[in-house]
Protein backbone atom coordinates (compact mmCIF):
# COMPACT_ATOMS: atom_id res chain seq x y z
CA UNK A 1 0.00 0.00 0.00
CA UNK A 2 1.56 3.34 -1.30
CA UNK A 3 0.57 6.00 0.53
CA UNK A 4 2.68 8.82 -1.79
CA UNK A 5 1.34 7.30 -5.47
CA UNK A 6 2.59 7.82 -8.93
CA UNK A 7 1.41 7.45 -12.29
CA UNK A 8 2.84 7.94 -15.32
CA UNK A 9 1.15 9.49 -18.41
CA UNK A 10 2.16 10.69 -22.61
CA UNK A 11 0.56 13.90 -23.59
CA UNK A 12 -1.65 12.85 -26.31
CA UNK A 13 -2.72 14.99 -29.24
CA UNK A 14 -5.94 15.74 -28.04
CA UNK A 15 -5.05 17.27 -24.96
CA UNK A 16 -3.24 20.22 -26.52
CA UNK A 17 -4.35 23.66 -27.04
CA UNK A 18 -3.69 26.11 -29.92
CA UNK A 19 -0.40 27.32 -28.81
CA UNK A 20 0.80 23.95 -29.05
CA UNK A 21 1.00 22.74 -25.00
CA UNK A 22 -0.92 21.12 -22.51
CA UNK A 23 -4.04 23.15 -21.50
CA UNK A 24 -4.81 24.02 -17.86
CA UNK A 25 -7.84 21.75 -18.13
CA UNK A 26 -6.26 18.89 -18.96
CA UNK A 27 -3.52 19.20 -15.58
CA UNK A 28 -6.67 18.81 -13.89
CA UNK A 29 -7.90 15.82 -15.61
CA UNK A 30 -4.11 14.38 -15.40
CA UNK A 31 -5.11 15.07 -11.16
CA UNK A 32 -8.46 13.18 -11.47
CA UNK A 33 -7.52 10.00 -12.92
CA UNK A 34 -4.20 9.55 -10.63
CA UNK A 35 -6.46 10.63 -7.71
CA UNK A 36 -8.90 7.67 -8.39
CA UNK A 37 -5.86 5.34 -8.86
CA UNK A 38 -4.38 6.10 -5.65
CA UNK A 39 -7.53 5.16 -4.05
CA UNK A 40 -7.07 1.96 -5.64
CA UNK A 41 -3.56 1.58 -4.39
CA UNK A 42 -4.63 2.52 -0.97
CA UNK A 43 -7.35 -0.01 -0.87
CA UNK A 44 -10.76 1.73 -1.60
CA UNK A 45 -11.78 -0.31 -4.91
CA UNK A 46 -14.79 0.03 -7.22
CA UNK A 47 -17.17 -1.14 -4.58
CA UNK A 48 -15.97 1.98 -1.76
CA UNK A 49 -15.45 4.48 -4.71
CA UNK A 50 -18.85 4.08 -5.91
CA UNK A 51 -20.51 3.95 -1.92
CA UNK A 52 -24.47 5.71 -2.69
CA UNK A 53 -24.12 6.63 0.93
CA UNK A 54 -20.88 9.15 0.78
CA UNK A 55 -18.94 10.88 -1.72
CA UNK A 56 -15.82 13.42 -1.96
CA UNK A 57 -16.57 17.01 -3.02
CA UNK A 58 -13.26 19.25 -4.26
CA UNK A 59 -13.59 22.60 -2.63
CA UNK A 60 -10.67 24.28 -4.12
CA UNK A 61 -7.60 23.28 -6.23
CA UNK A 62 -4.20 25.55 -6.95
CA UNK A 63 -1.95 24.83 -9.36
CA UNK A 64 1.20 26.50 -10.44
CA UNK A 65 2.59 25.64 -14.00
CA UNK A 66 6.62 26.24 -14.01
CA UNK A 67 7.30 24.47 -17.68
CA UNK A 68 4.86 23.63 -20.43
CA UNK A 69 4.23 20.01 -21.78
CA UNK A 70 3.73 19.12 -25.47
CA UNK A 71 3.05 16.13 -27.35
CA UNK A 72 4.18 12.84 -26.44
CA UNK A 73 6.36 14.16 -23.53
CA UNK A 74 6.01 11.83 -20.56
CA UNK A 75 5.44 12.86 -16.87
CA UNK A 76 4.77 11.19 -13.59
CA UNK A 77 1.93 12.90 -11.33
CA UNK A 78 2.17 12.39 -7.58
CA UNK A 79 0.20 12.78 -5.01
CA UNK A 80 0.16 12.84 -1.50
CA UNK A 81 -2.48 13.99 1.93
CA UNK A 82 -0.41 16.57 3.76
CA UNK A 83 -3.42 17.05 6.53
CA UNK A 84 -6.70 15.35 7.24
CA UNK A 85 -9.01 16.83 10.09
CA UNK A 86 -11.93 15.10 10.59
CA UNK A 87 -14.30 15.80 7.48
CA UNK A 88 -11.87 17.63 5.46
CA UNK A 89 -7.93 17.64 4.44
CA UNK A 90 -5.46 19.11 2.27
CA UNK A 91 -3.28 17.07 -0.42
CA UNK A 92 -0.40 18.15 -2.68
CA UNK A 93 0.69 17.16 -6.14
CA UNK A 94 3.46 17.69 -8.50
CA UNK A 95 4.23 16.78 -12.24
CA UNK A 96 7.59 15.82 -13.16
CA UNK A 97 9.34 14.73 -16.73
CA UNK A 98 10.22 11.32 -16.73
CA UNK A 99 13.33 11.65 -18.02
CA UNK A 100 14.99 13.97 -16.17
CA UNK A 101 12.94 14.87 -12.41
CA UNK A 102 12.49 18.39 -13.77
CA UNK A 103 8.87 20.21 -12.03
CA UNK A 104 6.45 20.99 -14.39
CA UNK A 105 3.49 21.78 -12.22
CA UNK A 106 3.02 21.93 -8.44
CA UNK A 107 -0.39 22.34 -6.76
CA UNK A 108 -2.90 21.70 -3.95
CA UNK A 109 -5.91 20.68 -3.40
CA UNK A 110 -8.68 20.58 -0.57
CA UNK A 111 -11.27 17.73 -0.38
CA UNK A 112 -14.05 17.13 2.47
CA UNK A 113 -15.90 13.86 2.68
CA UNK A 114 -19.67 14.14 2.17
CA UNK A 115 -22.88 12.04 3.70
CA UNK A 116 -25.38 11.55 0.74
CA UNK A 117 -28.40 11.26 2.79
CA UNK A 118 -27.80 14.63 4.84
CA UNK A 119 -25.85 16.47 1.92
CA UNK A 120 -23.09 17.45 5.04
CA UNK A 121 -19.72 16.56 5.60
CA UNK A 122 -19.13 13.70 7.62
CA UNK A 123 -16.28 12.23 9.63
CA UNK A 124 -14.17 9.50 7.57
CA UNK A 125 -13.56 6.99 10.00
CA UNK A 126 -9.83 6.91 11.58
CA UNK A 127 -8.72 3.51 10.01
CA UNK A 128 -9.38 4.91 6.66
CA UNK A 129 -7.48 8.13 7.73
CA UNK A 130 -4.89 5.87 8.07
CA UNK A 131 -4.43 4.68 4.81
CA UNK A 132 -2.81 7.78 3.97
CA UNK A 133 -1.57 9.55 6.92
CA UNK A 134 2.17 10.91 6.58
CA UNK A 135 4.60 11.79 8.96
CA UNK A 136 6.11 15.60 8.22
CA UNK A 137 4.96 15.30 4.67
CA UNK A 138 6.37 17.45 1.95
CA UNK A 139 4.32 20.75 1.66
CA UNK A 140 3.81 23.25 -1.31
CA UNK A 141 3.01 27.37 0.14
CA UNK A 142 -0.65 27.56 0.09
CA UNK A 143 -3.10 30.61 0.72
CA UNK A 144 -7.14 29.71 0.94
CA UNK A 145 -9.08 31.75 -2.27
CA UNK A 146 -9.26 35.25 -1.06
CA UNK A 147 -12.51 37.05 -1.25
CA UNK A 148 -12.64 39.47 -4.57
CA UNK A 149 -14.47 42.89 -3.87
CA UNK A 150 -16.76 43.63 -6.46
CA UNK A 151 -16.04 45.97 -9.34
CA UNK A 152 -16.99 49.16 -8.86
CA UNK A 153 -17.50 50.53 -12.67
CA UNK A 154 -19.95 48.34 -14.71
CA UNK A 155 -17.92 48.79 -17.62
CA UNK A 156 -14.98 47.30 -16.37
CA UNK A 157 -15.95 43.17 -15.77
CA UNK A 158 -16.67 41.23 -19.38
CA UNK A 159 -19.67 39.18 -19.15
CA UNK A 160 -21.00 36.08 -20.75
CA UNK A 161 -23.74 33.49 -20.40
CA UNK A 162 -23.14 29.52 -20.69
CA UNK A 163 -25.55 27.33 -20.40
CA UNK A 164 -24.85 23.89 -18.94
CA UNK A 165 -24.53 21.37 -21.71
CA UNK A 166 -24.27 17.46 -21.33
CA UNK A 167 -21.31 16.72 -22.47
CA UNK A 168 -20.09 19.04 -19.84
CA UNK A 169 -21.63 16.60 -17.15
CA UNK A 170 -19.64 13.57 -15.10
CA UNK A 171 -20.83 10.54 -13.89
CA UNK A 172 -22.68 12.16 -11.17
CA UNK A 173 -25.00 13.97 -13.43
CA UNK A 174 -22.93 17.09 -12.02
CA UNK A 175 -20.33 19.90 -14.16
CA UNK A 176 -17.45 18.02 -13.79
CA UNK A 177 -14.74 20.12 -11.79
CA UNK A 178 -12.27 20.31 -14.85
CA UNK A 179 -14.74 22.21 -16.90
CA UNK A 180 -15.35 25.38 -14.85
CA UNK A 181 -11.88 26.21 -16.10
CA UNK A 182 -12.63 25.49 -19.69
CA UNK A 183 -15.64 28.30 -18.96
CA UNK A 184 -12.59 30.48 -17.43
CA UNK A 185 -10.20 30.12 -20.31
CA UNK A 186 -13.38 30.89 -22.60
CA UNK A 187 -13.99 33.95 -20.79
CA UNK A 188 -10.73 35.11 -20.57
CA UNK A 189 -10.33 34.50 -24.28
CA UNK A 190 -13.81 36.54 -25.28
CA UNK A 191 -12.75 39.39 -23.09
CA UNK A 192 -9.02 39.67 -25.19
CA UNK A 193 -11.64 39.47 -28.30
CA UNK A 194 -13.25 42.32 -26.93
CA UNK A 195 -10.41 44.58 -27.01
CA UNK A 196 -9.23 43.77 -30.60
CA UNK A 197 -7.01 40.70 -29.51
CA UNK A 198 -8.90 37.46 -31.16
CA UNK A 199 -6.98 33.86 -30.68
CA UNK A 200 -6.64 34.70 -34.54
CA UNK A 201 -4.58 38.11 -34.19
CA UNK A 202 -2.39 36.22 -31.51
CA UNK A 203 -1.38 34.32 -33.67
CA UNK A 204 -0.87 36.37 -36.68
CA UNK A 205 1.61 37.74 -34.41
CA UNK A 206 3.25 35.14 -33.36
CA UNK A 207 2.23 35.61 -29.58
CA UNK A 208 0.64 33.54 -26.71
CA UNK A 209 -1.39 33.57 -23.81
CA UNK A 210 -0.37 31.36 -21.24
CA UNK A 211 -1.62 30.63 -17.81
CA UNK A 212 0.99 30.83 -14.53
CA UNK A 213 -1.43 29.84 -11.88
CA UNK A 214 -4.92 28.46 -11.75
CA UNK A 215 -6.62 28.87 -8.14
CA UNK A 216 -10.32 27.93 -8.49
CA UNK A 217 -12.47 27.73 -5.87
CA UNK A 218 -16.24 25.21 -6.07
CA UNK A 219 -19.14 27.28 -3.90
CA UNK A 220 -22.21 25.05 -5.37
CA UNK A 221 -22.89 22.00 -8.23
CA UNK A 222 -24.19 23.41 -11.88
CA UNK A 223 -26.28 20.77 -13.45
CA UNK A 224 -27.77 20.37 -17.21
CA UNK A 225 -29.80 23.19 -18.41
CA UNK A 226 -28.52 25.75 -15.42
CA UNK A 227 -27.53 28.90 -17.33
CA UNK A 228 -24.78 30.30 -16.13
CA UNK A 229 -23.64 33.92 -15.73
CA UNK A 230 -19.96 34.06 -16.13
CA UNK A 231 -18.06 37.54 -15.40
CA UNK A 232 -14.22 38.45 -15.63
CA UNK A 233 -12.23 41.45 -14.89
CA UNK A 234 -8.13 42.49 -14.36
CA UNK A 235 -6.94 41.87 -10.85
CA UNK A 236 -3.74 43.23 -12.00
CA UNK A 237 -1.74 43.98 -14.95
CA UNK A 238 2.51 44.48 -15.61
CA UNK A 239 4.63 44.67 -18.23
CA UNK A 240 4.37 41.09 -19.80
CA UNK A 241 1.08 39.94 -17.93
CA UNK A 242 -1.12 40.15 -15.34
CA UNK A 243 -4.01 38.63 -13.14
CA UNK A 244 -8.03 37.88 -13.74
CA UNK A 245 -11.01 36.59 -11.66
CA UNK A 246 -13.79 35.14 -12.85
CA UNK A 247 -16.87 34.76 -11.49
CA UNK A 248 -19.70 32.29 -12.37
CA UNK A 249 -23.39 32.35 -10.77
CA UNK A 250 -26.91 31.24 -11.48
CA UNK A 251 -29.46 33.70 -13.00
CA UNK A 252 -30.63 33.84 -9.44
CA UNK A 253 -27.35 35.28 -8.34
CA UNK A 254 -26.30 32.45 -6.01
CA UNK A 255 -22.34 31.94 -7.14
CA UNK A 256 -21.55 28.51 -8.65
CA UNK A 257 -16.99 28.99 -8.42
CA UNK A 258 -14.76 31.69 -9.20
CA UNK A 259 -11.48 31.21 -10.37
CA UNK A 260 -7.78 33.74 -10.13
CA UNK A 261 -6.06 32.81 -13.24
CA UNK A 262 -2.25 34.93 -13.27
CA UNK A 263 -1.36 35.21 -16.95
CA UNK A 264 1.55 36.01 -19.39
CA UNK A 265 2.01 37.19 -23.09
CA UNK A 266 4.78 35.21 -24.70
CA UNK A 267 6.44 34.63 -28.07
CA UNK A 268 5.00 31.64 -29.76
CA UNK A 269 8.07 30.48 -31.02
CA UNK A 270 10.51 30.85 -27.96
CA UNK A 271 8.31 31.10 -25.13
CA UNK A 272 9.61 34.28 -23.69
CA UNK A 273 7.94 36.73 -22.32
CA UNK A 274 6.74 39.94 -24.18
CA UNK A 275 5.32 43.67 -23.66
CA UNK A 276 1.62 44.11 -23.52
CA UNK A 277 0.61 45.69 -26.45
CA UNK A 278 -2.60 48.24 -26.35
CA UNK A 279 -5.67 46.32 -25.74
CA UNK A 280 -4.18 43.61 -23.69
CA UNK A 281 -3.17 46.47 -20.81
Amino acid sequence: MSKIFTRTFRVRWGELDPSGAVSPANYLRYLIETAWDWGTAIGWGEKYSQNPDVFWVIRETEIHFLHPLHHNDEFGLTIWMVNWQRVRGTRCFELTRKDSGEAIAQGTQHIVYMDTKIGRPTNLPEEEVERFRLENPRMFPFERFPKIAAVENPLTPFAMQRKVEWMDLDVYDHVNNVIYVNYAEEAAAQDFSSRGWTPVRLTEANLAVVTRRVHIQYLSIAEWGDTLNISTHMLEVEDTGGSRYVGMTRADGSPVAECIMDWELVDRKSGEARPLPQGLR
